[in-house]
């Protein structure tokens, strides 16, 4: 009776986990980029770096953007320096925001970022900033949600100090991104025990991990079916996954291993690299098509 509780239990949590994975990837699919997030998202890819108007349609086609749209955003984006436009009407990435165009293209190499924690702590105080505006604000927030800062207290973030670089290339980074450079940055050895959360808890390590094995089991499935869709579908499909897998591994707080199974963010990495490997030949079949 024990052996037929056991495995009927092991039959739910894989039924279960059958689902969340279905689940996910149908969230993932329908997240359809704006034109501005497809032309930014394509132009970052190092294999992709140039392309003409002919081609940067054809892609809109594919997340039903009318051409219309697809030449205007492009121009939008001319405009504010995020593209270059080039001769014969083809367009190449442009020198704004260069801060996060190198976070966009160097992913790969994330898990380089880490170094032995020793238990200190980096924290920005923020408080006498003020709420200039809405934007100023999101800005901020980017920047401390694309280098691992969570808030401890109001106007209060922090993150591990487990980083190679040093607390002034974290700082430069975060007003590059979007942070103003009149916050103040400390660096911090310990925090008093009487506090109303531990610093430890600002981060769910579970949350982490079911996602990081969530979407590598994804990539897996999908690199399976790729080969059995028309080439529009598995163009769609490798971008959407591809570019959702990138903006987490992006997003990543980069714990310290202390704190997150190190091996789990590891497989998340290994594996879109092989997704990506198999993902370009698709895209590159695509454009030669259109």
């Amino acid at each position: 009776m024990r052996y037929i509780n056991s495995m009927q239990h092991i039959q739910a949590t894989t039924y279960n986990d059958k689902k969340l994975n279905s689940d996910y990837l149908t969230k993932i699919l329908s997240d359809c980029p704006s034109s501005n997030r497809l032309l930014l998202s394509l132009f970052s890819q190092p294999n992709l770096n140039q392309m003409s108007i002919k081609q940067l349609i054809a892609w809109g086609e594919l997340f039903e953007h009318e051409p219309a749209t697809i030449r205007v955003a492009t121009g939008r984006l001319v405009k504010q320096g995020f593209l270059l436009a080039g001769q014969r009407g083809n367009y190449n990435l442009g020198t704004t925001n260069k801060s996060i165009r190198i976070l966009a293209s160097t992913w790969r190499h994330s898990l380089a970022k880490i170094e032995q924690w020793k238990g200190g702590w980096l924290c920005v105080y923020s408080a006498h900033l003020g709420r200039i505006s809405k934007q100023n604000i999101r800005f901020r927030e980017r920047a401390f949600r694309l280098t691992g800062f969570e808030p401890l207290e109001k106007n209060l973030w922090c993150r591990p100090d487990n980083l190679t670089e040093n607390a002034n290339a974290t700082f430069t980074r975060l007003v590059e991104i979007g942070l103003e450079n009149t916050a103040i940055l400390m660096k911090v050895e310990h925090f008093n025990n009487e506090l109303a959360r531990s610093p430890e808890s600002l981060w769910s390590p579970e949350h982490l991990e079911n996602t990081y094995e969530r979407l590598v089991s994804i990539m897996k499935e999908s690199e399976q079916r790729l080969s059995n869709l028309d080439i529009k579908q598995a163009t769609k499909e490798s971008f959407l996954i591809g570019e959702h897998v990138i903006r987490k591994i992006n997003q990543d707080p980069l714990l310290p291993e202390e704190m997150v199974d190190a091996s789990a963010r590891k497989k998340l990495l290994t594996t879109m690299i092989d997704y990506d490997r198999t993902c370009h030949p698709i895209w590159h079949e695509f454009l030669f098509s259109s």
